[in-house]
């Protein structure tokens, strides 16, 4: 199947979800999170607002204030070639909406940090499958963000996570060479480490 139309198929079953199904796996998908070990030796953190079906990590970023962590969401940059940028998140950030209708904290430019500054991200994504490739929207913003991860093998950088349902694994997806491979997806049910 060609990457679009799997896309599509994989967005629409997402789409057909129950909003009760929807947030039963986020609160499962939080239980095998909090478990992870790096989550846990992680301060800089960087979330996500679910779109689209997309499984909701709310629940973890509160976890993750509740523990003291510092959660941050990705704002997109004037230039979109150039990637994304993260800003802090708390529960009383102002939140405005980009481009593309997704919440993004209004903050000064100063608060801002570079990626290679966090110590985990979580990643949205369409599909997965056993090898730690991802499927994203299409839009490369996260690739273009982390392409140092490939460049300069010296930062490691943060340990990429995707959150998914379960629904949304394959046994194998195209990649390309600029995907960024990730070291773990979480779903509701499992664990993959990669």
């Amino acid at each position: 199947m060609q990457t679009s139309q799997l896309r599509q198929q994989i967005k629409a079953e997402r789409r057909q979800l129950s909003l009760q199904t929807r947030t039963q796996h986020s609160l499962q998908l939080l239980d095998h999170a909090k478990n992870y070990k790096p989550f846990r030796q992680s301060r800089r953190i960087a979330f996500y607002h679910a779109v689209n079906g997309e499984i909701d990590p709310t629940p973890l970023l509160e976890e993750a204030l509740r523990s003291g962590k510092t959660p941050y969401l990705p704002i997109l940059r004037h230039d979109a070639s150039i990637g994304l940028w993260f800003a802090p998140y708390t529960d009383k950030a102002k939140l405005k909406l980009n481009r593309f209708g997704i919440p993004e904290p209004t903050v000064v430019h100063r608060k801002l940090i570079k990626p290679w500054s966090l110590d985990m991200v979580f990643v949205p994504l369409v599909a997965f499958d056993d090898h730690g490739h991802r499927m994203g929207m299409g839009g490369g913003f996260y690739d273009r963000t982390f392409a140092f991860k490939l460049q300069r093998r010296h930062l490691t950088g943060p340990t990429m996570v995707g959150l998914a349902h379960n629904l949304q694994h394959r046994p194998v997806i195209n990649s390309n060479p600029w995907d960024i491979p990730l070291d773990c997806v979480i779903t509701e049910s499992h664990l993959y480490k990669f």
